[in-house]
This record gives C-alpha cells, structure tokens and sequence, in this order.
C-alpha cells in the first residue's frame, strides 16, 4: 500500500498572512485521504515562496522519500510543490524514476506511466506566474518611483503612512537627524559620535527575530555613513541606480547635505589614531620653532606624605630645522593669561544694543532684493524641468542610451534640488543672517564671564572663535592676533576715549556697515550678509 506525505505551503512567513490557506489546504487534503482511503504517514508544513529553490522543509520530504518513508505526495496543486525549474525537475526526475510513485491533487492524480508533458506545462505555468508576477512589480514599482514616490520602506527620520500610502516626516527622529547633520558638518565628529549622540535620543537598532539580535544598540558605522550620504534627506532618492526627485517632505537642506558629503570624502582614508590630549592642546604652538604644544602630567611626593598633581605644556620639539628650548610652563599660569586676553575682547551692553539697532535696519532693507534673486531662480527651474522633459522624450524615443540619459538627469535633479534651497535660503534670508550677528554679539558679551570661570574647555573654545590658530607660545608668555570683528573690537576698546565712540561704531562713509572700513566692529564681523549688500558687492 502506498504512504503519502502531506505537504502544504503558504508564501510568507508572516504570521497574520495566508493563514487562512495552510487551513483551507489541510481540511480539503485531510477530507480526501480519507475519502480515498490514503495513508499519511507525516504532515510537512512550509511558510516559505516556492520561486527560489533550497526551501528546507520541501528538501526534508524528499530525503525522507529517497529513504522510502513514503511512496506518494498529497498537495492541494503542483504549484504548491515547485514554481522554479529546479524544483519541478527534482519533483518529475523522482516521478519517472518511481522513487515517487503518486502524487495527487485535490483535482487529479500523476503517476510514473503518465504523460510527462501535462506536469512539465503546470510546472512552466507555475514558474512563469513567478516571473511575471516579478516583472509586473518591478514595473509598478519603477512607476511609483518615477511618480515621486519611494517603493520601499522609509528610511529614519521618516514613516510610512499605510492610509495615504506615501510617507511622512517623523517629526522626533527628523529633529535629532538634522542635529546629527549639523554636527557632523562641523567636522569636529566621528561617526561613533555620531551614532552616540543619536543613540542618546532614541534612534537605536532593531530587534531582529530571524537575526536573534537583541536590538536597542547604537547604530553601527557604516550604518552611521549611510544615513549621512542617503539624498532621500534631502527630498531624492535612488531607486533601481537612478536619482529620482521625491514628493517626500525633505529634513535638511541641500547645502547642509554637500557639506556633510565633503567631510565624509575627506575623511575616507583611514585617520591614525591619537591620545586624547589636555585641554589646550591643539591651541596654541611654540612661537620660536612654529610646532604643536603638549602636555605632561607631573606628580610631586613630599616627605609628609603629601602628593601633588600638575600639568605642564611645552613644545613637541619635532622641528627639524630649529632646535626649542622654550621652557615648559604649569596648566595654572597659562590658564590666567588666557582669561587676561580674553577679557580684552568684551562688547559692553551699550555697544551691543546700538550695533544691533544698526544691523536691524539693514536687515529691513535686505527684502527688497530677495525677489529679484527668487524670480531668476524660478526662471532657471522651469528651464531644467523642460530639459527633463526633453530628455525623457529623447530617451523614450531611443536617440540616447539608458547611462546617458541616467546621468544627465542626475545633474539636472541636483542642480534644481540646488536651486529649490538657493529659493529657500533667499526668502529666509533677511532674518537668517542676522543670527550669527547677534550670535557674535551675544558670545561677545559672555565672554567676561568665562575669562573668570574655571571652564578651561569654554575658554578654548572661545580662544578659537577669537584667535583660530594664530595663538603662540613663547618665553612662557601666550601671544596671537585676534580675527576679523575680534581684532576690531579689541582695536575699538584701545581707541575708547581717543576718538569718539560715533566713529568707532559707524564708519565715516555713511550709516550702512562696509568691510574693510577701520574702527568699526559691525563692518569686520564677516557674517553671512543680506542679499541687498550682497548685489551691491557683486556690482561693484
């Protein structure tokens, strides 16, 4: 008497999918062995596609059939067996050889001495269903791409809205996102630091059943880099090896993006590693021989038993050319003379509110420039569309291959996306600039404050807004010459009471700030400028 495997199979492993067709197929199979009297000697259940071959419950049944367990195969359809030629051969081999000697159906049965060619066309009918079915996918996927859409799963920072079936900006993780942009712009951060920093708000790796990973880890990396060389922040995305313009809302600009792109390229060589230095290291440098300072931790044991700890800096004394003698000099003293510059560089109240009142009239005419610029931006846009709609046509028609036409919609994206932020900065612009104006006057004032404090991190920190790398070491005494609105503004402190304060705050060609024009702080402060100033500038 003939023995049967039962097998069934459903096309996904999700639980709450097709679950309804693993019952249908077991109660109708299970119904008609025992109409026909059928042994079922075992049960295989499988929740696997069937278009790829190396399916492991499906390869089980059979060794167990090689090993003559059982004779015969009850299946709700053939398809159910195979939709891949390997399968359906390894399925028909078996049938003809007699190592299968039935296989039957709810609707019929096949047996060694039947004609082959009624298996071989369902087998070709189920493999050619898979292979339609992919191409219909990957066609209406394409489509949505093209479309503005992104067929897939969002990226973070973003979710997919299954009602509208688009996605949407998640509001708490774009936020973070873009903090992490930023911060990684300033080249001052790792991508461990990176992953750190988001990992401290929330963004987190995945639990991952069929991986067993525990999830809820900082991101990896790599994982880390391609968030920040993914373009779908910026409002594209790639899809199939082509740039596509998105309806996505995007979470960062694109100049942001091209900064973040730069620092990623420059940092693609594998940086050696270092110790991590003391606080003024990397600040200052010897001023006889022009290399870096470092710092030694000393210990002093006193025959009381006493024990101290200090911190000297001296230079590295790596050149070649000169020998340094400079002598070290304690963390102490070198800490009171930074406070003692750094005092010389404090905006008082009284200037910063008239600088600001200044700066507020030229922020109210900035606007009126801003659409001139704008109305040309849009004119160059409509330009690139109708160049994209050329080249679609030109592609559709065959005048140009598939790389070409690849290409050259890639620049033309990226220069509209380019244009679309240059709008957005415009119109933003008469009350973006004047931030980092009052950004300087606020750190300006802050700045006694610190020199007093005992923060040795925040007076590097303003050391280097002031002085950047111009700060020397030298006969134990810390020299340097101040940048841009600093060295104005410790130039005005000395000429206080030398020449009136009209003229220190204005320059005497007129009330509107000038670069380049002595004894004025708000004309040297090398801020982003209004798009007024920056016409007449250009036009000069």
């Amino acid at each position: 008497m003939t023995t049967y495997f039962l097998y069934v199979r459903k096309s996904t492993d999700v639980e709450d999918k097709q679950m309804r067709s693993i019952g249908d197929q077991l109660s109708v199979l299970r119904t008609l062995a025992k109409s026909e009297d059928l042994e079922i000697a075992d049960i295989f259940v499988e929740k696997q596609s069937a278009k790829q071959p190396g399916r492991p419950v499906f390869n089980d049944m059979l060794s167990r059939i090689e090993q003559g367990e059982a004779q015969g195969i009850l299946c709700w359809k053939l398809d159910r067996l195979a939709r891949n030629p390997i399968d359906g051969g390894q399925i028909s081999w078996m049938l003809q050889k007699g190592k299968i000697q039935r296989i039957q159906t709810h609707e019929r049965s096949y047996c060694p001495t039947d004609n082959m060619l009624m298996m071989a066309v369902e087998f070709g009918m189920a493999n050619q269903y898979i292979l339609d079915l992919g191409a219909n996918t990957r066609r209406a996927l394409m489509e949505k791409a093209r479309q503005g859409i992104y067929p897939g799963r969002a990226p973070v920072g973003y979710l997919n809205d299954l009602r509208s079936k688009s996605i949407a900006v998640d509001a708490e993780r774009a936020k973070i996102l873009k903090q992490a942009f930023e911060l990684y712009a300033t080249d001052n951060y790792r991508l461990e630091d990176i992953a750190l920093f988001i990992f401290r708000r929330g963004i987190k790796t995945r639990k991952i059943k069929r991986d067993n990973s525990v999830g809820a880890r900082p991101l990896k990396r790599d994982q880390i880099s391609y968030i920040l060389s993914n373009p779908f922040y910026v409002g594209l995305f790639r899809y199939a090896g082509e740039l596509h313009e998105g309806k996505h809302e995007p979470i960062i600009s694109k100049q942001l993006f091209d900064k973040v792109q730069a620092v990623l390229k420059e940092r693609s060589k594998p940086q050696s590693t270092t110790k991590n230095p003391q606080t003024f290291c990397g600040l200052i440098r010897c001023g006889k021989c022009g290399m870096a300072i470092t710092a030694e931790h000393r210990t002093k044991h006193q025959k009381n038993g006493n024990v101290h700890e200090y911190v000297y800096y001296r230079c590295t004394r790596k050149s070649k050319t000169i020998k340094c003698d400079e002598p070290p000099v304690r963390e102490e003293e070198l800490n009171k003379q930074l406070s003692d510059i750094l005092k010389n560089h404090t905006l008082s109240a009284d200037w910063a509110a008239k600088i600001n009142k200044m700066a507020e009239r030229d922020e109210m005419n900035a606007a009126q420039s801003a659409a001139v610029l704008i109305r040309a931006a849009k004119s160059e846009m409509k330009n690139i569309s109708d160049k994209l709609q050329r080249l679609l046509d030109a592609y559709l028609d065959q005048d140009i291959d598939q790389e070409i036409y690849r290409a050259e919609k890639a620049s033309l994206l990226s220069r509209k996306k380019s244009l679309e932020d240059k709008i957005s900065e415009i119109e933003q612009e008469a009350d973006f600039w004047i931030e980092p104006l009052r950004e300087w006057l606020k750190d300006a004032q802050n700045i006694a404050e610190i020199a007093v404090s005992g923060d040795l991190y925040a007076k590097k920190i303003f050391a280097k807004k002031i002085f950047g790398l111009n700060l020397l070491f030298s006969s134990k005494k810390i020299t340097g010459l101040s940048q841009n609105q600093w060295a104005e503004l410790c130039s005005a402190r000395k000429n206080l009471g030398k020449i009136p304060e009209s003229l220190i705050l204005v320059p005497k060609v007129g009330v509107e700030p000038t670069r380049g024009c002595p004894h004025s702080i708000l004309s040297a402060a090398c801020m982003p400028v209004s798009p007024l100033r920056r016409k007449r500038e250009l036009t000069k």
